[in-house]
């Protein structure tokens, strides 16, 4: 279906969609609003060959304003395409027959050629072949709404994001007790693991799940303790709340500080 293609920015996901496209057979164009050797200067568009599509991997926060630069010299019919989790497509301000969102919930590396074949590929489109297509780009794709979308986008904050803030926030805790967070890796690795073969608070051990409630209250002041700031106190006592609540026990009572404060 999409023979010609414009890639409009050049940044990892860029480059790597260029590369993808050309793989499968697609004649690809590159552009960059960075003048560089390796793509077509941004500020002289124009569009050649009478692209199918344009793939739009520039910033979220640019995506607008790119596509109302390219609009005026699109045929009516060229699929509009951006690759941004949170982004609504009506931010294209083109006909939504001919918009798509082709995500995918992960961190492209520069030197390192994600693999297309196996990997996730949200697609939030109107149009039946586009989203019949994009099995060629990455044959695990699947279809979902814009709210979907959205709601994946911010699971994969959740789960990456958040995830690696909160080790973070251990590392820190352990470390000015002078200890190393690296010995946890293999329980870390197994959790994790365990958790995403399914029903991820079904699968947590320890105090929490087994109600073991003076290890819970012993902990929860040992963090009130040792910590000039509450906060990893906190989230101890609301990510415990969830277990127990989970595993059908009683909830701790509300959170204090050791001045007293919820």
């Amino acid at each position: 279906m999409i023979q010609c293609a414009h890639v409009i920015g050049m940044g990892r996901l860029g480059r790597h969609l260029a590369q993808r496209l050309e793989h499968i057979g697609v004649q690809v164009h590159r552009w960059n609003r960075t003048p560089g050797s390796d793509a077509q200067d941004l500020a002289h568009w124009a569009p050649i060959g009478n692209p199918e599509a344009v793939f739009l991997a520039v910033s979220d926060g640019a995506i607008s304003t790119v596509a109302s630069q390219i609009r005026p010299d699109l045929s009516p019919k060229t699929l509009l395409i951006h690759h941004a989790g949170s982004v609504q497509r009506e931010a294209l301000d083109w006909p939504q027959s001919c918009t798509g969102v082709l995500w995918a919930p992960m961190t492209f590396q520069p030197d390192a050629a994600p693999d297309w074949e196996h990997m996730p590929l949200a697609v939030d489109t109107d149009h039946e072949g586009l989203r019949n297509w994009a099995a060629r780009l990455a044959p695990q794709c699947f279809p979902v709404t814009e709210t979907q979308r959205k709601h994946l986008h911010l699971g994969a904050v959740l789960l990456g994001n958040l995830t690696a803030a909160w080790m973070g926030t251990v590392e820190n805790h352990l470390s000015r007790l002078n200890l190393d967070a690296k010995v946890l890796k293999p329980l870390v690795q197994a959790s994790v693991d365990k958790a995403l073969a399914g029903n991820a608070l079904k699968t947590v051990t320890g105090p929490a799940a087994r109600n073991d409630r003076d290890t819970l209250n012993s902990q929860s002041e040992l963090l009130k303790s040792t910590e000039t700031e509450p906060q990893l106190a906190l989230l101890h006592h609301h990510l415990t709340n969830l277990i127990l609540s989970e595993h059908g026990h009683q909830l701790l009572p509300p959170f204090q500080t050791k001045t007293g404060q919820d």
